[in-house]
């Protein structure tokens, strides 16, 4: 019997031995990502804000309680995605390095908007962090300081399961974030946070373009760790929403035109926007990517009857290449009823940086800025970017990817990259036409 206790008491001296050392290492781990967290707040502190010469300020319209900019000229949005902050001890230079990358472009390109297609954050164990709230400290920070009005879009990295704050507790400290933060929650009694719109309108009242953000989720239940990559999708009630909130503009957008007092203005309008021109951007690809790429791949890189390529590459090497919500939505089937969205843009595949047309309706990747999550990513260049668009006051609009490692975009100590082939199939069919 005396054997046995001593037995046990040496066994929960080792246990507590153990426990003591994880401890220890856990503050240790603690106290690193602190000190990290603030390396990266001195950076983002110390930058200075872009200069605009005619910046526009957006405000409240009471009519439709989302964000509005009033111009007459072009108005230029950036779409940035996947730019994974750690703010943690195993992120530091990663960090640093996408904070330039995003500070160089916004500054380079002084965009009237920023749209963020999630993953901004990485609160899992390979940055060595679960607090996402230090993350989002750091580049809401970031933006501000850069004094350029950005609006957000959740991605399936930001409140993974490992993560200290859940997506409602994040998006509670996004809205209102700082003066330049326009990201919305929207309405509780739709799935998700972030489901709003941002519009633009001309001197005359007319909406020329309405950008909309969806939150396309993360993981679908029993995934919720995102350990095996099943991923969600657009919820049936955002699409009732998405398709309410547009028949709303477009009454308004009909009013407006028909308050315009000069007969022949009124009459352009009419033709120009009889139905309100729309985007939209969310995180997860739709289904209806891989469709499109699928078409134009099985044709020998060629466009179809429903298929038009404009450019980029698919350049995941593992299948299955395109990753979209494991289940199935008809959001894309709404945008073709109603007939306004022109265009879908989002993130999630790094290295996918196409844009190709279906069924009449523009799908774009947008470029990431990922300097961590993929092996070498960090000394690759084909894939790391932005994505702007310009958005006429006649309603036209242009799509231009632009990859970071580029004249306009240099500055003294740039990192050395290699320039990878994206996809060799597609550049051998491109170049034996």
């Amino acid at each position: 019997m005396a054997k046995e206790k001593k037995k046990m008491n040496l066994f929960v001296k080792i246990l507590l031995w153990i426990l003591g050392i994880l401890t220890g290492l856990i503050a240790l781990l603690a106290l690193a990502n602190t000190i990290c967290t603030a390396i990266d707040m001195r950076t983002v502190n110390a930058l200075e804000p872009v200069y605009m010469e005619d910046q526009l300020t957006p405000e409240i319209d009471d009519a439709t309680g989302f964000y509005t900019f009033t111009t007459d000229r072009e108005f230029k949005v950036m779409q940035l995605s996947d730019i994974h902050l750690g703010s943690a001890i195993l992120t530091v230079d990663n960090d640093k390095q996408v904070i330039k990358t995003v500070e160089t472009m916004i500054r380079a390109e002084k965009p009237d908007l920023v749209i963020v297609t999630g993953d901004a954050f990485f609160p899992v164990p390979q940055s060595g962090t679960f607090n996402n709230g230090n993350e989002l400290k750091v580049f809401s920070t970031m933006m501000n300081k850069l004094g350029v009005y950005w609006a957000f879009a959740f991605g399936n990295h930001e409140y993974q399961g490992f993560a200290y704050l859940d997506e409602a507790a994040l998006a509670e400290r996004l809205e209102g974030c700082g003066k330049y933060c326009l990201f919305q929650r929207g309405s509780e009694s739709v799935s998700g946070e972030g489901n709003y719109a941002i519009n633009v309108k001309n001197s005359d009242g007319v909406i020329t373009r309405s950008f909309i953000m969806l939150d396309s989720h993360a993981y679908l239940p029993g995934d919720t760790l995102g350990l095996g990559e099943k991923y969600d999708n657009i919820h049936p009630d955002q699409i009732d929403w998405y398709t309410a909130t547009l028949t709303n503009l477009n009454e308004l957008n009909k009013q407006a035109i028909l308050n315009t007092k000069d007969v022949k203005t009124r009459q352009t309008y009419s033709k120009q926007f009889s139905i309100i021109k729309s985007f939209l951007f969310f995180h997860i690809p739709l289904k209806e990517y891989k469709t499109a790429w699928e078409n134009y791949q099985n044709a020998g890189y060629r466009n179809t009857a429903d298929t038009k390529y404009i450019y980029g590459y698919m350049g995941e090497e593992k299948a299955p290449y395109i990753y979209c919500g494991d289940g199935e939505d008809d959001l894309f089937e709404s945008v073709l009823d109603f007939g306004s969205t022109e265009g879908i843009f989002c993130g999630h595949d790094h290295t996918n940086n196409f844009s190709i047309e279906y069924k009449g309706v523009r799908l774009t990747y947008g470029l990431s800025c990922d300097c961590l999550v993929y092996k070498n990513i960090k000394h690759l260049g084909a894939q790391r970017g932005c994505t702007l668009i310009g958005c006429g006051a006649d309603g036209t609009y242009t799509i231009t990817p632009e990859n970071y490692y580029q004249p306009k975009y240099d500055f003294e100590g740039k990192e050395e990259v290699t320039m990878q082939t994206l996809n060799e199939a597609q550049e051998k069919a491109q170049k034996n036409g």
